[in-house]
C-alpha cells in the first residue's frame, strides 16, 4: 500500500469517527452552537455561508461587507472551532466543522 493510500484510509477513518462523535454529540453540538451563533447576527450569516465552496471574496460580496469585516469574523469562527479554511481547486474555501 502506498502512503497515498494510507493517507486516505486514515482520513476515511478519521471521518467515521467525526460522524460518530457528531451523531452521538448532537445536542450539546447544538446547544454550543445556539451560544455561539445568535440568530441575526453577522456572525451567523457568515458561518452559514461557509459552506465549502465559497471564498472570503464571495462571502464579502453576498453580505456587502468588506473583506475585512468579513475576515474578521472568520477567524473568530475559525479560533471557536467552527469553521476551516481549505484549499479547493486552487483557491481557499471555507467550510463549517459541524
Amino acid at each position: 500500500m502506498s502512503e497515498a493510500d494510507s493517507l486516505r484510509r486514515i482520513e476515511g477513518l478519521l471521518q467515521e469517527i467525526k460522524a460518530i462523535l457528531v451523531l452521538s454529540n448532537q445536542d450539546r453540538l447544538a446547544e454550543g452552537k445556539k451560544a455561539l451563533l445568535k440568530d441575526g447576527t453577522v456572525k451567523r450569516q457568515v458561518y452559514d455561508l461557509c459552506d465549502g465552496t465559497k471564498t472570503t471574496e464571495e462571502i464579502t460580496q453576498v453580505l456587502n461587507k468588506s473583506h475585512e469585516y468579513v475576515g474578521s469574523y472568520l477567524s473568530i469562527l475559525r479560533k471557536e472551532g467552527l469553521i476551516r479554511s481549505t484549499d479547493k481547486a486552487g483557491k481557499q474555501v471555507h467550510e463549517q466543522v459541524f
